[in-house]
């Protein structure tokens, strides 16, 4: 799970370089299945080591980027989805995509260890009827790429990454973008989280940055046993009420 600081001087592609090498050389350590970059991930490859022009304009929260540097960029997730053997989730301009070792998933669904994943947007995470869809189909893993925003608000953060976790049931991995892009300061925080009574703390997050700014790798172990057990309870609960 990644927050990732985006900042002008990225536009150096030795800076650029050294940056992803660093973030990638932590990631791999851990032999992850699952990588989750933020929402326009593309921005870093604008004037990086492509060394495309800056579009400075940011209008109705999309950037114009040029389509060929979004497609260097799904083509660098792509390689590190197929040489990590792991699934690679992130943000372009253009939307969300999926990756499972190097293989585009038009679905935005996939198996990870024999759990589903499912790739959704932020809007998605306020509608129970949606995301109880998705647990009912087999989904264990929401995974959303985001930004964050001028004005970070705790409680909005709780409101879609956090709220449904613990009413519906399954891991959520909240990756995010931060720093300045145009005009804009984005802050925010990235964050894994899960059922309350599952998470070490009893506060709902397995893991959670600690800073709305900078960029951080997090690492979190998801115990899928205990979240079927979570789900098999409620529904134990739920049928004892109705009868």
């Amino acid at each position: 799970m990644l927050q990732l600081e985006y900042d002008v001087s990225l536009r150096n592609s030795r800076v650029f370089t050294d940056f992803f090498v660093s973030l990638l050389s932590k990631i791999s350590s851990f032999m992850p299945h699952v990588v989750v970059f933020p929402a326009l991930t593309d921005l870093f490859f604008v004037s990086g080591i492509w060394s495309f022009p800056m579009f400075k304009r940011f209008l109705k929260n999309k950037l114009k980027v040029p389509e060929v540097v979004t497609q260097q960029c799904e083509w660098f997730m792509a390689e590190v989805s197929r040489r990590m053997r792991c699934v690679v989730a992130f943000g372009t301009v253009h939307g969300l995509k999926l990756y499972n070792e190097g293989q585009f998933i038009e679905e935005k669904r996939v198996l990870v260890k024999d759990r589903g994943l499912a790739l959704v947007p932020k809007r998605w995470l306020t509608s129970s009827e949606v995301l109880s869809g998705l647990v009912e189909d087999g989904i264990r893993i929401v995974v959303t790429p985001t930004c964050g925003s001028n004005v970070y608000n705790e409680w909005d953060d709780k409101y879609y990454f956090w709220s449904h976790a613990q009413m519906v049931g399954y891991y959520g991995l909240k990756a995010t973008l931060v720093g300045r892009v145009a005009q804009n300061r984005l802050k925010d925080k990235a964050c894994v989280c899960g059922p309350i009574p599952i998470t070490q703390n009893r506060d709902g997050y397995i893991v959670r940055n600690e800073s709305l700014e900078g960029s951080a790798v997090l690492l979190a172990e998801l115990d899928m046993e205990k979240l079927e057990s979570f789900l098999a309870e409620q529904r134990n609960r739920f049928n004892s009420v109705i009868h």
